[in-house]
């Protein structure tokens, strides 16, 4: 009311320029929280709670040995890379704590110039020769470990009919488990995981759509993945997402793995109920986890002649990092040797 009542005495005083002045200033305000609010969107929550994490552990750092922060030294990197190298097994890992150091030194306005980026490259090296970490990676998700799965539950509990319908999309999607279920209840308000609109019938098959994913930030494009009827199979997906339906219906908005209490299913749960099964199987569930599906596929994909284009277009990959999700047992190197022995007999 204050707002119209001034609008209004300027109009009746006739004071144009004034009313012109009084409207720059409130468009001015309202562009300035809009700019705000842009500001933090540009990146993701996640993003930005690392990013924060990142900057005040070097800030303690700083503090401890009586560094200056803003701007910070060549040397004062160097020398929290190494104190970082303490506790990390990784040099990504350092890679990483260093980015965000650099990303709040610009976000401030700082040049970042003068910093020495071979000398930072050449202790990050020289760590990388000391440490020799070797990145463990889950072992793949294959069929006959799901037909083993398969023959293991109990699926007179509702509860294992959601699980296995997830098993198998988590499989056959080569979905991350960021887009399958949610960590916490606000990736459902987002909709940053699978919601039951997101499946659709198309002539007994089912398309899955995702518009959100590690790689589709901002809305650019929709992933869409079919999933194809297996008739006599127990791996196939459609039976399965049509017998979780049949005993938990839900609404479109829900999520799409329910639980028969109607909450939904998490990723802490997803892991524990993977691991449980893993282990009363007789594997060591510590070598798995939810990435496992993804990595299984792929490498399925890989065995029977796929193409790398349609593996990466398949598991929405940006670059060629899929690679290292392909697993080749010794078996399969042997056959591959075999397949070209022929041409050392001339």
């Amino acid at each position: 009311m204050r707002c119209y009542s001034k609008i209004l005495l300027l109009l009746m005083t006739g004071n144009s320029f004034c009313l012109l002045v009084y409207f720059a200033d409130l468009q001015l305000k309202t562009l300035k929280t809009d700019l705000k609010l842009s500001n933090i969107s540009a990146y993701a929550e996640n993003s930005r709670k690392n990013l924060k994490i990142q900057w005040e552990s070097f800030i303690l750092f700083c503090l401890y040995f009586n560094f200056c922060y803003l701007p910070a030294s060549t040397e004062t990197i160097q020398l929290y890379s190494q104190f970082l190298s303490r506790s990390f097994k990784s040099v990504a890992s350092i890679r990483n704590y260093l980015s965000g150091v650099r990303t709040v030194h610009q976000l401030l306005g700082y040049n970042l110039n003068e910093m020495n980026t071979f000398l930072i490259n050449f202790t990050l090296r020289g760590i990388s020769r000391l440490k020799c970490h070797c990145v463990k990676q889950a072992q793949p998700i294959t069929p006959f470990i799901l037909s083993k799965i398969y023959l293991t539950l109990n699926f007179k509990d509702p509860e294992n009919l959601v699980l296995w319908c997830l098993f198998l999309f988590a499989f056959f999607l080569l979905a991350r488990k960021s887009n399958l279920v949610p960590t916490t209840l606000k990736d459902l308000i987002n909709h940053k995981c699978l919601i039951r609109s997101d499946v659709t019938r198309v002539h007994g098959d089912l398309i899955v759509t995702m518009n959100w994913t590690k790689t589709i930030q901002f809305g650019e494009r929709l992933l869409q993945t079919p999933l194809l009827k297996l008739p006599g199979s127990c791996l196939c997906p459609v039976t399965a997402y049509d017998n979780m339906l049949k005993f938990i219906p839900g609404k479109p908005a829900d999520a799409l793995f329910l639980l028969p209490n109607g909450k939904p299913v998490t990723y802490y749960l997803f892991q524990n109920k993977l691991r449980q099964v893993l282990n009363d199987l007789g594997f060591d569930s510590s070598l798995y986890s939810s990435h496992s599906f993804r990595r299984g596929f792929a490498t399925l994909a890989f065995k029977n002649n796929i193409s790398s284009d349609e593996i990466q277009i398949l598991g929405d990959w940006h670059s060629d990092v899929y690679k290292r999700y392909i697993s080749l047992s010794i078996e399969d190197k042997c056959k591959i040797m075999k397949d070209i022995s022929h041409v050392f007999y001339v």
